[in-house]
Order: structure tokens, then C-alpha cells, then sequence
């Protein structure tokens, strides 16, 4: 019996509804949510390209779950586990869709090398100053900086890989931030 089930008060209630209703509002357990891993990582891994990325899904998947704050209820936990895997995939595609590749990067250089050797020159400069910050920072932000400009990890992934929490991702993403500008700004 749940521990919720517990503080019901000795005074006779009005409402008969309010003890039935109780047990909805119970979070749905890990066990049952545990389930159904197999399934979640099936389906992960039908829609994107690796295993790794198949198991970091479905593990993100159950942590927004199982961090769920709503005073809704959860009558169908397997539903509400998919409806968060479709939405991580949405995402997931977003980031990419919005963020160019670092190859992209190059051939805009080699692109706009053909238009002016000024211009060339001015940015191979740049990317010369932003490649002698990013090498100046601390090794740990350095990692941060790489992990999410150039691999696309999100803040959220890029805590669980490196084993730090989500606001020191942000404070490194910001020191390296800061690095860069200063880098740029002193031309």
C-alpha cells in the first residue's frame, strides 16, 4: 500500500471520490517504467544510426519521466514514455537540422577563397585566433566547448557524459564563450 495511502485524516469525508482518486496521482514507479526498456530501445534504435545514441535516448527518455513534475496523472506510463521519446527525437532532429556541420564550415572558407584572397586571409586569421583560445582553455571547458559546438551534444547530454552537473556545463559553455569574443574583440 502507498505511503500517501497513509494520510487519510480519522475525519469522515464528504466526498467519497477524493480516497478513490488517490492512487492516480501516484508518479508511475520505476519498476513499471523498467518495463518497458526494451521496448523504448527498440524503437530508439529503429530511427537513429547507433547503438550508443539508441541507449542515451532511452536513458533520457526515463530520466524526464521519472523527473516529471505535474499534478496530472499518469494513467498510461507507456504512452507517456513514448510521447517523450517522439518529442527527444523531434528535438534531437531540430539541433541538427540547426547547427552547421564543421565540414560546412571549411567549404564556406574555400568557397569564399575563390571570391577575394583578402577575405581569405581575414578568415583563416580569425579561425586562427579562435582555434588559439579554445586551445588556452582549461581542459574540462575545452571539452565542453568541442562537445557541444562541434559533435551538437545538448548541455544535458554532455553532463551525463562527462559526469558534471548541467549548470557547470553552462558555466564552462560560458567561459569558452567569453574566450572567444575576447579573441575576436582584440583584433
Amino acid at each position: 500500500m502507498p505511503a500517501s495511502a497513509f494520510c487519510i485524516s480519522s475525519a469522515k469525508s464528504t466526498a467519497p471520490s477524493a480516497v478513490a482518486q488517490e492512487p492516480d496521482a501516484i508518479p508511475p514507479a520505476p519498476d513499471t517504467l523498467a518495463d518497458h526498456y526494451q521496448q523504448l530501445r527498440s524503437y530508439f534504435s529503429r530511427r537513429v544510426s547507433s547503438q550508443q545514441d539508441a541507449a542515451d535516448l532511452t536513458q533520457e527518455t526515463f530520466l524526464r519521466v521519472l523527473a516529471r513534475k505535474s499534478s496530472q496523472p499518469v494513467k498510461k506510463p507507456l504512452h507517456l514514455l513514448f510521447h517523450v521519446a517522439r518529442n527527444l527525437l523531434i528535438d534531437r532532429s531540430r539541433r541538427a537540422q540547426s547547427r552547421p556541420a564543421p565540414e560546412s564550415l571549411f567549404e564556406d572558407l574555400h568557397a569564399s577563397a575563390a571570391a577575394s584572397p583578402a577575405r581569405t586571409t581575414q578568415a583563416a586569421d580569425t579561425l586562427e585566433q579562435v582555434q588559439r583560445a579554445i586551445g588556452a582553455l582549461p581542459p574540462r571547458c575545452r571539452d565542453v566547448f568541442i562537445l557541444n559546438r562541434f559533435e551538437g551534444l545538448s548541455y544535458a547530454e554532455i553532463a551525463r557524459r562527462m559526469n558534471i552537473s548541467p549548470k557547470t556545463v553552462e558555466k564552462h559553455m560560458a567561459k569558452a564563450l567569453l574566450s572567444c569574443r575576447a579573441a575576436l574583440d582584440k583584433e
